[in-house]
């Protein structure tokens, strides 16, 4: 029995000696999906300007607050449409509010994640964006079949369509995700508040209401659940010495003596003269971050977090700015103006629809130009927004300096108070900083 048992252990040991030599053999035979170092961003760079041509010339203009809701959720389904081919990234869904797991790649097969990127935004523009065309998505699908064919130049057809696939799939779910976020902007139904002297009512020419409900939509982030802007800095007055008045007075001054630059520079920011004239919201905003993007030579990864990232900006800043305005129904400059102190006035660009603190242009534009700040630094910036029409393009010397502009602009309007300018350029950053602390990828594997 002594001699027997050496033999058993030898001949066990054996066996589990040509069973592993079996698996590592096996193992390297497996041809494991590698993550490339890198792919450019530039299929997403071109979408965002091509999609931009197809809106500008739509009649009528796309809804703002609506268009601006839109490519905030076809930021974040771009990025979960790459997600995957970046190292320990993160999908949004664990960050987002209320947001579903979304499909998941096959960690054992190859992507190329342009071609998903090229597949997501194309299902996206068509399944979110309202009014376009039968030659509009004819176009839509004429540019995403260009882009698959250039990319089967390099990749097998087997990779591309699933890649494709995988974009798709992505895009279905981040839509219908978005269908259960309650976005209204109409008025029915709205009982406003009692009439004060303070109170915002209606305004020329339109008289009309909007958005009193959009608060109640779904937000991106849990911030947005209840962030609200701080109450007035400046109590409202009629008082000729009160700061109020005074602040009122400002906008009334400038109005009267407009020059050319100053009303360049509210034209600029309004984006406003219809079709083939303004630039449909949020495509001046799309414009700024591409070209930061661009001269900042970002990848595919860094790009299109970067696009989710602001494009949660775009999303909740409306809904932060709209609790905001109908919590405080703080009264237009063109109301207070008309009754005391001059009746024909009118502000230089039409006063929108909806009570005036805070203001509807810096609530969308400071967040996504902190979210650029804390990504790339408080850089210089060309704006080009304009240059199809020939326009010349506006420099500036650092983003913040461009939301500066922007917020003055609408004083130029006469659409904003001074003091409603400054706090929500504040609230603004706050809620951009919120977002760019996001974190989707380890500071170990930050970008590829």
């Amino acid at each position: 029995m002594q001699l027997t048992i050496p033999k058993r252990k030898s001949s066990v040991k054996l066996l589990l000696a040509v069973l592993f030599i079996s698996l590592l053999y096996n193992c390297r035979k497996i041809d494991l999906p590698s993550h490339p170092p890198e792919e450019n961003a530039d299929v997403v760079y071109g979408w965002y300007k091509f999609i931009a041509k197809v809106q500008r010339p739509a009649n009528p203009q796309p809804v703002v607050i609506l268009n601006m809701r839109n490519f905030g959720f076809i930021g974040v389904g771009l990025y979960e449409a790459v997600r995957p081919g970046s190292k320990s990234a993160e999908s949004l869904s664990s960050s987002l509010y209320q947001m579903p797991a979304m499909p998941q790649a096959d960690a054992w097969q190859r992507y190329l994640w342009s071609e998903s990127a090229n597949a997501a935004l194309a299902s996206m523009f068509k399944l979110f964006l309202t009014g376009l065309t039968d030659a509009d998505k004819a176009s839509i699908d004429s540019l995403e079949n260009v882009n698959y064919n250039r990319f089967k130049a390099n990749t097998s057809t087997d990779i591309l369509d699933r890649s494709q696939t995988f974009g798709r799939a992505i895009a279905t779910a981040i839509y219908n995700w978005s269908t259960t976020d309650k976005f209204n902007l109409s008025s029915v139904g709205y009982m406003p508040p009692p009439v004060t002297p303070g109170s915002w009512v209606p305004t020329p020419p339109a008289f009309a209401t909007l958005g009193p409900f959009l608060a109640d939509s779904r937000p991106l982030l849990e911030y947005s659940l209840t962030a609200i802007a701080p109450p007035l800095p400046v109590p409202f007055s009629e008082d000729t010495s009160s700061r109020f008045y005074k602040a009122v007075k400002e906008v009334y001054d400038i109005g009267k003596n407009l020059t050319v630059a100053q009303k360049a520079t509210a034209d600029w920011w309004a984006d406003a003269g219809g079709a083939a004239v303004g630039v449909p919201s949020p495509h001046h905003v799309l414009s700024i971050i591409t070209w930061v993007q661009e001269n900042q030579k970002a990848k595919l990864w860094q790009a299109t977090e970067v696009y989710a990232k602001t494009g949660i900006a775009l999303k909740d800043g409306g809904i932060i700015t709209f609790r905001s305005k109908y919590h405080y129904n703080l009264i237009r400059p063109v109301t207070f103006i008309r009754r005391l102190i001059d009746t024909g006035w009118l502000s230089y660009l039409p006063t929108p629809p909806y009570p005036e603190y805070t203001s509807g242009l810096v609530g969308f534009y400071a967040p996504y130009i902190q979210v650029l700040i804390k990504e790339y630094g408080d850089i210089p910036v060309t704006d080009n927004a304009y240059d199809w029409r020939g326009l010349p393009a506006r420099q500036y010397n650092s983003l913040s300096a461009l939301l500066q502009e922007a917020a003055l602009s609408r004083i130029y309007a006469g659409l904003h108070y001074r003091f409603t300018q400054e706090v929500s350029i504040k609230m603004g950053k706050e809620l951009g900083n919120e977002i760019a602390a996001i974190r989707l990828v380890s500071p170990q594997y930050k970008h590829p």
